[in-house]
């Protein structure tokens, strides 16, 4: 692994117009640079083509990477290119023109995208516009491109600058029925790149964040995972609240994460501790964070979606820096409310979302927890993929969560294709189904006894596509209808049957709220309406996604879960949630080799592919890691 550290603060101008956008620097006389320049033309191989569904009409275009995507607005052709820049670059500028522009004449509105919470009780019949947009004789969007820019790491770990060209093929004026359609885009990049760069010494690949009453439980994974190769070190977070100084503990937290990325050169940070009490726990200190009652500080982002008003986020701490180069605090205006965005109350923050670390959490609550997890741990790791038969089981549990995909019911649709994503890393994956379409046959369908009768047998990777919230997960039967028919899914409380052993996966769970690890027994109970625990007044312990991986014999090694809504856009599966899921998988299939990476770079591809808004910001952050972010996939081979 090699980082590159900034040697200068790179500040932002956007020049108005339609053709240029630059970011310009101060001139640093320490800091030598080279001129650069980057041509690309970007042609559509075909007009838009129309298609009329639910009296309204879709546009489509062949070349397009994804689609404009804003709830109620139209929904039209998008097109994506990121460069991968050296990291301090400076004086970038970028020159769009789009070329052959014609207008074709509509005799129906366009369709608008429709958005939907995965636990939500009612599902939406009819379709709303924005009155701003479809009321309005301007093009929308009302530019031919615009783009965005983030700092992070690439693919080998290597420290980069994003920048984000979003194009606008197809553009919409809903007063006058017209689309204006553009035959290519010609780019232009230019830039300054750094000749002198300083690189960290590679010290450490993981540290362990943990109280210090933890160490001695977690000194064999230290140990473990030296051997291994992988140079980890363990810091108290007493020593951190000590040493380092910040606007809250969660940022003291984050700001020695950024010294150890600088100095260390780490690449993985395990977070090990949670709230300190299954019986009850105030999770919140103030809007945005927890740390009194947390054994690890907690930030609360402020991005709210529904009655959703801000969700746990442990990516907080993996992105340590803005496209600017400097300490991304996520609280760019300093008023105390972190990752602000359309909050009530609160002015915008703006924040990258480009982690330069791998980040990934045990929230566990007690020493006999740690020291569980720990040999879970080392057992799965001491062995590799060819002495684990059980690793090339990959278990789909779905089945319609909202609607058919492709001839498919769309959860089953996303499980066949995550199998088939890792498949490309494991040709010989054997596909279990427990599918809502296997009713009235002798398959497993999702309810509690087969979910548990197929993971017992052990799998490398188990994904649930379905509804969820901390306390169960759930489905809704191929020939049923939301939100009447359910299978009868799994609750936290079945964990119990699981017969697994050492044959345990990684989990990938898609429904609400799952990994909202906030929650505690009385806390639960308590909240009758569901309001803050989305529970509805049934005590929990833990949620969902934690409950498996915690489960002392057999569950899970580790999981993913949402801690607020799991979100998706009607008619596309693969969207929010779904595709962040879906990356997982396919980045699985393309490389990588650690749970954090598979993580990690799920949310780089969402981000690079996508158009990003409030709500693709909301499932981003929400998006919880429960595991050990260095853990080899499969475990080390002997």
């Amino acid at each position: 692994m090699k980082r590159i550290i900034a040697l200068s603060v790179v500040s932002i101008l956007i020049l108005s117009g339609c053709g240029a956008v630059a970011f310009e620097t101060p001139p640093t006389p320490e800091k030598e640079t080279t001129a650069k320049n980057i041509k690309l033309s970007f042609r559509f191989s075909s007009k838009p083509t129309i298609h009329e569904q639910d009296g309204l009409l879709t546009i489509q275009l062949e070349g397009m990477t994804s689609q404009v995507k804003e709830p109620n607005k139209p929904l039209l052709p998008l097109f994506t290119h990121t460069y991968l820049l050296p990291y301090s670059s400076t004086n970038i500028t970028i020159v769009c023109t789009p070329q052959e522009i014609n207008t074709i004449s509509l005799t129906k509105k366009i369709l608008p995208s429709r958005l939907t919470a995965l636990s939500k009780t009612t599902q939406k019949q009819t379709y709303e516009f924005d009155s701003t947009v479809y009321e309005s004789a301007l093009f929308y969007p009302n530019n031919w491109y615009r783009c965005d820019i983030g700092a992070g790491c690439d693919q080998d770990q290597n420290q980069v600058t994003f920048v984000k060209i979003i194009c606008y093929p197809v553009r919409y004026s809903p007063a006058t029925n017209q689309i204006a359609h553009a035959s290519s885009f010609d780019i232009q990049l230019t830039y300054d790149a750094p000749i002198n760069t300083t690189q960290t010494t590679e010290t450490y690949d993981m540290v362990i964040i943990a109280p210090r009453s933890f160490k001695a439980a977690l000194s064999p994974l230290v140990d473990f995972k030296n051997s291994k190769g992988l140079l980890t070190t363990f810091k108290s977070v007493e020593d951190i609240l000590d040493q380092y100084t910040g606007a809250d503990p969660p940022e003291q937290v984050k700001y020695f994460i950024k010294e150890a990325y600088d100095t260390w050169g780490i690449t993985y940070v395990l977070l090990v501790g949670g709230l300190k009490s299954h019986l009850y726990a105030n999770d919140k200190d103030t809007r945005s964070a927890g740390w009194s009652c947390w054994w690890v500080p907690v930030r609360y982002v402020s991005i709210p979606q529904l009655d959703d008003e801000g969700c746990l986020s442990d990516l907080y701490y993996g992105c340590l820096y803005n496209d600017t180069g400097a300490f991304d605090s996520w609280d760019s205006n300093r008023d105390g409310i972190y990752a602000a965005w359309d909050a009530p109350g609160a002015a915008q923050d703006t924040f990258d979302m480009y982690p330069e670390v791998y980040v990934g959490r045990l929230p566990a609550t007690n020493k006999r927890e740690v020291k569980n997890l720990v040999q879970k741990i080392i057992t799965y790791e001491s062995t590799g993929p060819d002495e684990k038969p059980w690793y090339k089981n990959f278990i789909g549990i779905g089945g319609k969560t909202f609607d058919y995909f492709e001839g498919k019911p769309d959860g089953e649709y996303l499980c066949d294709l995550a199998y088939n994503h890792t498949k490309n890393a494991i040709p010989d994956l054997n596909l279990i189904n427990v599918y809502s379409s296997n009713k009235n046959t002798t398959g497993f369908v999702p309810n509690a006894q087969d979910i548990q009768t197929a993971i017992s047998q052990g799998a490398g990777f188990v994904l649930f596509q379905g509804h969820g919230n901390p306390l169960v997960w759930d489905t809704i039967w191929f020939d049923g209808q939301y939100p009447d028919d359910w299978c009868g899914g799994i609750t936290l409380y079945h964990f119990l049957k699981l017969r697994n052993a050492e044959k345990l996966p990684i989990v990938v769970v898609g429904g609400c709220h799952n990994g909202l690890y906030n929650v505690s027994l009385l806390k639960t109970l308590r909240d009758k309406t569901g309001d803050n625990y989305f529970c509805y007044g049934i005590p929990v312990p833990v949620c969902f996604s934690w409950g498996l991986v915690v489960k002392p014999h057999g569950g899970a090694i580790a999981s993913t879960g949402c801690t607020g809504y799991g979100m998706g856009y009607e008619g596309d599966p693969v969207s929010l949630s779904g595709e962040l899921e879906s990356n997982f998988f396919s980045e699985v299939g393309t490389g990588s080799t650690t749970l954090g990476q598979a993580h990690g770079r799920a949310i780089q591809k969402f981000l690079v592919e996508e158009e990003i808004h409030q709500v693709e910001a909301f499932v981003i952050t929400n998006w919880a890691l429960f595991g050990d972010p260095s853990l080899q996939l499969g475990g080390y081979q002997q």
